[in-house]
């Protein structure tokens, strides 16, 4: 905590202007004596007031934000004072970490009126520009004396409040090669192959392409084709965002991580089970080595992971995150983004 005030203002000009007032008020004019008396222990007692003040109060956090890229929210910071007295205004400030802005501005700034007891909104107007966690770099508290002589600025440390997941983008999927003559290559699901017709199923709202043409021709009835799966219970993206030798991160990563979350959503939708590896260690020393599995909580722990990933990871060794590939095998199938397919 710091505390801001004139140089006229500091304890030991302030004795001094109480003694003045003392000997006023035994050799003067009483009212002179009064004030001189009165300003000069309110400026030697307001700091430290104001200090046990300052440990009354804290900022809480709400529900953590998660944000596509261009999203706009509104977060909501809560001020709880447990002070017996009230505040007046209070400004809270910090800037914001660049995955996001607020009205245009990487600084955020707020003043709202605190009284006794009181637990008050603050909002903050977010705007998401890019992949990565939301968060302020550090928050600060200003807090003024009803005389307006003293600032008492504290800061605080927050943790993030929130993520900006990747944006979908369209990913390389297997392709069927031609098999009669003049035929173009056919591209495919990575989890279904379209080869393996199984049956059909009334229409309730299926991608077109799945519309059986034919069926409807015949009956007009519109009915969607039911492909067989590929056969593989498990599966596991690889998101090899080294280059080559293996020694710093590509310069495609983004557009990989794109690629993956698209791969990760698709997943989600049929229901399947899948699982990340990432060649990359943080800074305290954590791989993402993310097992198989389904559903909303695994789906928002495969996006939070994507959003984490930072160009100031350390590449892992190329041939330990090889290892860590080879152990799955049997009835998971691999699909690997990047690396030498980049």
């Amino acid at each position: 905590m710091q505390l801001v005030s004139p140089r006229y203002l500091e304890s030991g000009y302030m004795w001094l202007l109480f003694v003045v007032g003392v000997f006023t008020a035994l050799y003067g004019n009483v009212l002179i004596a009064s004030l001189l008396i009165g300003f000069s222990l309110y400026a030697l007692v307001m700091p430290s007031f104001m200090f046990r003040l300052a440990e009354q109060i804290h900022v809480d956090l709400t529900e953590e934000m998660k944000l596509f890229p261009n999203d706009e929210a509104v977060y909501v910071l809560k001020l709880v004072s447990t002070a017996k007295v009230p505040l007046g205004v209070v400004r809270l400030s910090g800037y914001l970490h660049p995955t996001v802005e607020s009205e245009g501005h990487a600084f955020w700034r707020q003043e709202n009126f605190v009284e006794t007891n009181a637990t008050v909104d603050f909002t903050i107007p977010l705007h998401a520009k890019k992949r990565g966690p939301i968060r302020l770099e550090a928050i600060g508290m200003e807090i003024r004396d009803p005389l307006r002589m003293f600032s008492l600025y504290k800061e605080d440390s927050l943790p993030r409040i929130g993520y900006v997941f990747p944006e979908f983008s369209p990913y390389p999927i297997p392709k069927r090669p031609p098999t009669l003559p003049g035929e173009e290559m056919v591209r495919h699901s990575a989890y279904r192959d379209p080869e393996t017709f199984q049956s059909v199923t009334p229409y309730h709202g299926q991608p077109m392409r799945q519309l059986y043409w034919s069926a409807y021709a015949k009956t007009g009835e519109l009915l969607a084709r039911t492909e067989q799966p590929v056969q593989a219970n498990e599966y596991v993206i690889v998101l090899d965002l080294l280059t080559k030798d293996g020694r710093a991160l590509t310069y495609q990563m983004e557009r990989l991580i794109s690629q993956a979350a698209a791969l990760c959503r698709d997943f989600e939708k049929e229901n399947a089970s899948y699982g990340l590896i990432v060649p990359t260690l943080t800074k305290d020393g954590i791989t993402y080595d993310l097992q198989p599995g389904s559903g909303e909580v695994h789906f928002r722990k495969i996006m939070t992971t994507f959003a984490c990933l930072s160009e100031s990871d350390f590449p892992l060794a190329r041939s330990l995150f090889e290892r860590k590939v080879a152990k799955y095998s049997g009835n998971q199938s691999i699909l690997r983004l990047g690396g030498d397919g980049q």
